[in-house]
C-alpha cells in the first residue's frame, strides 16, 4: 500500500510555475526597484515588463506579477513567455478559469510544447475531467515520450480507476528510463502485486534490493595495505589518486572518511562523506557515518537529523522485504515468504535503534541548551538535568514519558502512538510496543509503516498468522483509501482551495466533543503520498514535543507529582 499511495502522488505539481521555471527562472541580477523603474520608463517594453514580472513571481508578489506579465502580452501579444508568467501568476492566485484561458492561447501559439499541454492535463485532472486530462497527458508524451510527471500522472489515474495493468505499463516504461530508482522498480513491484502478477512482483522486488551503490569493482590493495600499517596518510594518498582515475565509486569517499576521522580532521572526514552521499543518495552507510562523526563533535542536533534521514532509507528495505513476502504468499511460497519477513525483521531494529537515537539526540541538545541559559542566567543545573545528560537509557525513558503524556491529551494521534511504539520496542517492551502500534492503525487503517512494524513485532513474537494479515495490510490498499488519497493529493496541489478546505473541516469540527487529530492525520495521509518530506515531518514533530523540558513548562510537558 506505500508505493501504490505514494504513485497517487507522484506528479503533481504544486504550482503551474515548476512546468515553466526553464522559461521564467529570474536570472536578473539588478535589484527590484531598478526593475520597476526600468517596466515604468519603458512602458512599451515587452521584455522590461516581463523581467520585472519574472521578479515578482519570484518573491512571491502574485497580483503585481499578474499585472507585469498583462502589461507584456499586452504591448506584444506574441510575448510567449509573458503569457507563459501570467498563468503562473493567475494559478497561484487561484483563477484556474482563467489561467487555463491563457494555456490554451499559449497552446495556438506552440501546440507542440510538452510543458503546456502537461499543464493543461494537469488543470484538468484538478477539475475532476479525467478524460480531457488524460488527452493532454498523452499528446505531452507524443512531443516528450519521457516526460516523468506525465507518465506519472497517468499511472495515478489509472490506479484511481482501478486499472492497474495501465499504472504498470508506465511503470515498466520508467523503469526502462530509470533503471537505478529504487522507489520506481518498488512501485512497479506493489502494482504487480496488486493486479495478480505476484512472479513478476518478485522478480521488480528482488532487483530492487540489489540497487546499491556500485561499490564493487574500484578495490585498491595498496591503500588498504598502508591502512592496515598504521600509515594513513599514504592510504589516503592512493584513495584520492584513485577516485581522480576512477570516479562515481561512493565507497571509496566512505573510506576516505574513515581515514579522515582516524587522523582527527573533521571537515575533511564530513566532506567525504558528503561526497559518497552526492554519488548515491540514499547511501545508508554514509548516512549514518555522517551522523556519528556529528555526534563524536557533540553536534547533536546535526547527528539526529542524518540519523532520522537513515531511518527512511532503512524503511525503504523494510518494505521491499515485506513486499517480497506478500508475493511469495500468492504465489503459495509461504517458507520462502516467512524468510521474507525474517530478513525485514533482522533489518527492522535499525530503524528503532535509528530513531531512538535520534530523539535521544534532540532531548539531549535541548537539554544542554537550557543548561547553557541557566548557566549564563546565573542560575544552576540541576541533579536531574545532570543525570539525564549521561544516561542514554533515561533520555529514551524520558522520551517514552513524554509521549505518553501527550497522548493523554491527544489519543487519536496516530502518528504519536507509532513513535511510542518504536521507542518501547528499542527498550525491548515487546508487548506494549504491539499496543502503540495497534493504536496507531486503529486510527489510521492506511498507515503503513505502522502495520509494518506491527507484523514485524508480531511475528517477531511468535503470532505468525496474525503478522502475515497485518504485512499484507501493508501491501494492499482499500478502494476508498485510494480514492481518499487521490482526491486529497488534487486538492493539496492547489493551494488555495486546500486552505480553504482545512479551514472549513476546523470551523465544522469546532466544538465537537470527538476528539479528532486533524491535522496530525491530515499530514500523515500527505506522508502516504510523498508530498511531504516524512524525515523533516518526524523530526518537526520531536521538536514540537520537546517544547517544554524537564523542570520548565510546556505544551507537552509531563507534570511531576
Amino acid at each position: 500500500m506505500a508505493y501504490l499511495l505514494e504513485s497517487l502522488g507522484r506528479g503533481l505539481l504544486g504550482s503551474l510555475s515548476n512546468a515553466f521555471e526553464a522559461q521564467l527562472g529570474d536570472a536578473c541580477e539588478l535589484p527590484t526597484e531598478k526593475l520597476i523603474e526600468a517596466a515604468h520608463h519603458g512602458d512599451t517594453d515587452a521584455e522590461a515588463q516581463i523581467r520585472l514580472g519574472r521578479r515578482y513571481l519570484r518573491e512571491g508578489r502574485f497580483s503585481a506579477a499578474q499585472s507585469a506579465f498583462t502589461r507584456a502580452i499586452q504591448t506584444d501579444p506574441s510575448a510567449s513567455v509573458g503569457r507563459l508568467g501570467l498563468i503562473c501568476a493567475l494559478d497561484e492566485l487561484g483563477r484556474s478559469d482563467e489561467a487555463v484561458q491563457h494555456l490554451r492561447a499559449a497552446q495556438k501559439q506552440d501546440p507542440t510544447d510538452p510543458a503546456i499541454l502537461f499543464s493543461l492535463g494537469l488543470c484538468h485532472e484538478r477539475r475532476g475531467d479525467l478524460k480531457q486530462s488524460t488527452r493532454y497527458y498523452n499528446d505531452a508524451l507524443t512531443y516528450c515520450p519521457q516526460l516523468r510527471n506525465a507518465h506519472e500522472r497517468l499511472a495515478a489515474i489509472a490506479v484511481h480507476e482501478g486499472d492497474l495493468l495501465e499504472a504498470v505499463r508506465h511503470y515498466e516504461l520508467l523503469c526502462q528510463w530509470d533503471p537505478g530508482s529504487v522507489d520506481t522498480r518498488l512501485t512497479l513491484a506493489n502494482l504487480l502485486v496488486r493486479s495478480g502478477h505476484p512472479e513478476a512482483a518478485i522478480e521488480q522486488y528482488e532487483r530492487a534490493l540489489t540497487i546499491e551503490p556500485d561499490n564493487w569493482v574500484a578495490h585498491n590493495d595498496l591503500a588498504s595495505a598502508y591502512e592496515q600499517a598504521g600509515l594513513f596518510r599514504e592510504a589516503i594518498e592512493q584513495l584520492h589518486a584513485m577516485i581522480e582515475e576512477q570516479p562515481g565509486f561512493p565507497d571509496n569517499h566512505l573510506r576516505l572518511g574513515d581515514l579522515y576521522v582516524k587522523l582527527g580532521e573533521d571537515q575533511a572526514a564530513l566532506d567525504q562523506y558528503a561526497a559518497a552521499l552526492e554519488i548515491h543518495p540514499d547511501y545508508l552507510e554514509a548516512m549514518v557515518k555522517m551522523g556519528t562523526q556529528h555526534l563524536r563533535n557533540a553536534r547533536y542536533i546535526e547527528a539526529a537529523r542524518w540519523f532520522n534521514r537513515a531511518v527512511e532509507v532503512n524503511d525503504r528495505l523494510l518494505f521491499a522485504y515485506v513486499g517480497l513476502g506478500v508475493a511469495q504468499l500468492q504465489t503459495g511460497r509461504r517458507e520462502a515468504a516467512l524468510a521474507s519477513f525474517e530478513m525485514a525483521g533482522s533489518i527492522e531494529p535499525n530503524s528503532t535503534l535509528l530513531f531512538s537515537e535520534m530523539a535521544r539526540l534532540q532531548l539531549k541538545a535541548a537539554i544542554q541548551s537550557q543548561a547553557v541559559r541557566s548557566v549564563n542566567g546565573g542560575g544552576s543545573l540541576s541533579p536531574e538535568h545532570v543525570e539525564a545528560m549521561g544516561s542514554i537509557a533515561d533520555l529514551i525513558d524520558m522520551q517514552i514519558q513524554r509521549h505518553r503524556e501527550a497522548l493523554r491529551q491527544r489519543p487519536n494521534h496516530a502518528d504519536m502512538h507509532y513513535r511510542l511504539g518504536l521507542l518501547l520496542k528499542n527498550r525491548g517492551q515487546t508487548a506494549d510496543a504491539i499496543e502503540a502500534y495497534r493504536q496507531a492503525v486503529e486510527i489510521n487503517p492506511s498507515y503503513v509503516k505502522a502495520l509494518v512494524k506491527l507484523g514485524l513485532v508480531l511475528n517477531e513474537a511468535g503470532r505468525e498468522d496474525e503478522a502475515i494479515d497485518a504485512l499484507t495490510r501493508a501491501i494492499q490498499a482499500q478502494p476508498d483509501a485510494v480514492d481518499l488519497h487521490y482526491h486529497l493529493g488534487l486538492l493539496f496541489a492547489e493551494r488555495n482551495r486546500f486552505e480553504l478546505a482545512v479551514e472549513h473541516f476546523e470551523h465544522v469540527m469546532k466544538g465537537s466533543a470527538e476528539n479528532v487529530d486533524f491535522h496530525a492525520n491530515l499530514a500523515l495521509a500527505l506522508q502516504n503520498m510523498g508530498l511531504l518530506d516524512r524525515a523533516a515531518a518526524t523530526w518537526q514533530a520531536i521538536c514540537d514535543l520537546l517544547s517544554g523540558l524537564p523542570g520548565e513548562p510546556g505544551p507537552w510537558a509531563p507534570t511531576r507529582s
